[in-house]
């Protein structure tokens, strides 16, 4: 017996929690956090580098935990992007899909934007890391916190691609059955991939801050 309609395609992502940028400021912090990221980074205070912050270990943990929340916020992404593509199937089967598929439509705008704030939390956790490098020095424990948040990062490329192998497969059930989407239905699905490969550029950004402090502390 064919499910009804309204059970397939409310996915309730409204409804449900959304997904929210770690608390930064709750975790441990560097002294320098107090003034603007881009004079930092300009002028590296050089009498930093001679003492190295106390929190500055501690702060890596929590740069490790952050990272590690964005892997699960792009892995619950996924999930409702394979959620998409069984509504899109079960529209597409349909003589009138447009009630549907305007439920699948927001539902997508919905993710997009969660893929959007996750590049913002990345490209933050990789000023962070930016500003830990410019007090790194020869440290073991550092050493170790710095693979620690590479190895997150790695997860985080992962579940990624993932990601991305999942938003092409929903683009391409679209794709197959034009005659059922007009051409705004298109390009929010469009939107919606693009959101997906922008937050690459963000992976690579934390990554290589991640590594200059390891290899700073090595």
């Amino acid at each position: 017996m064919r499910r009804a309609a309204p059970a397939l395609l409310a996915l309730a992502l409204h409804a449900a929690a959304p997904m929210r940028a770690a608390a930064w400021a709750e975790g441990p912090r560097l002294w320098q956090e107090s003034y603007f990221f881009d004079a930092l980074l300009q002028a590296r205070d050089r009498m930093a580098r001679q003492q190295s912050d106390p929190q500055l270990l501690a702060m890596l943990g929590a740069v490790a935990s952050q990272i590690a929340q964005q892997v699960a916020n792009i892995r619950q992404i996924d999930s409702h992007v394979k959620a998409q593509q069984d509504n899109l199937r079960y529209a597409f089967a349909q003589p009138q899909p447009e009630p549907s598929l305007a439920t699948i439509a927001a539902n997508l705008d919905t993710l997009a934007k969660g893929g959007d704030q996750i590049r913002n939390n990345l490209y933050y956790l990789a000023v962070r890391c930016r500003m830990a490098s410019s007090q790194a020095l020869p440290d073991p424990e550092l050493y170790q916190a710095g693979l620690l948040a590479l190895g997150q990062v790695q997860q985080l490329q992962l579940a990624l691609n993932s990601l991305y192998l999942d938003a092409v497969a929903a683009r391409q059930l679209v794709l197959d059955n034009r005659w059922a989407t007009d051409k705004d239905f298109r390009h929010r699905t469009e939107e919606f991939l693009r959101s997906i490969v922008r937050i690459q550029d963000s992976v690579f950004s934390v990554y290589n801050s991640g590594y200059e402090f390891s290899m700073r502390c090595r």
